[in-house]
């Protein structure tokens, strides 16, 4: 971490800025609490998810988790934000058969998909406005794949983003362990969700 000083009316704003955008909790933290761990991207690959190699915000279209552990020690501090999931159910009963269902009910995907583009545009704009208060290397992560659009230009395609100043990779893309995060951010959260599942996104300010 780099000797910086942050103007806590800076962060405060910001972190009021997400609540009154929908986030349910918010915790401004060191940036040593965020943890980094390889098998965060074992798990985009054991077992196998569909985005992995395809969607342009997924691995391995980023970094190496060593170089981002060096541009990780450049900021000091970091706002962690959390964004409901609308849930029913079948989700919480089994979430790996649930999110078969889910994904099933064209509804309640419908609903999933509409959370989860909110809560990209929300990090997006948290980004922004530590960047115009002065914070030029704020960075934003989003939590789970991107969904901007029906089907990603992919990652082999040579194409470029249909979004590149909307869209923001995951935290576990970039091999930060959002378990720990959170805790450590004082936000913990349950794995397996038991009753009020979040997106987890990131906000890093130098």
């Amino acid at each position: 971490m780099v000797d910086s000083v942050i103007d806590a009316r800076d962060l405060e704003a910001l972190c009021e800025l997400a609540r009154s955008r929908g986030a349910s909790g918010v915790s401004t933290m060191d940036a040593r609490g965020v943890v980094l761990d390889p098998r965060v991207r074992l798990k985009c690959t054991v077992p196998m998810c569909e985005h992995y190699g395809h969607n342009l915000m997924c691995p391995p279209n980023f970094m190496p988790l060593q170089e981002f552990g060096k541009v990780l020690e450049r900021y000091s501090r970091a706002i962690l934000v959390q964004y409901p999931i609308p849930v029913r159910s079948f989700t919480i009963d089994d979430s790996a058969r649930g999110m078969e269902q889910a994904y099933a009910d064209k509804e309640y995907y419908q609903q999933l998909l509409c959370s989860e583009i909110a809560f990209i545009d929300l990090m997006g704009l948290l980004e922004k406005e530590a960047m115009r208060a002065g914070h030029r290397f704020a960075a934003a992560f989003s939590g789970g794949a991107c969904r901007l659009c029906d089907e990603c230009v992919g990652q082999g395609s040579g194409k470029s983003c249909r979004h590149p100043f909307r869209s923001r990779p995951a935290t576990e893309a970039m091999g930060i362990d959002v378990f720990e995060t959170a805790r450590n951010a004082g936000l913990p959260f349950d794995l397996p969700p038991k009753d009020r599942p979040v997106w987890n996104g990131l906000l890093l300010v130098d």
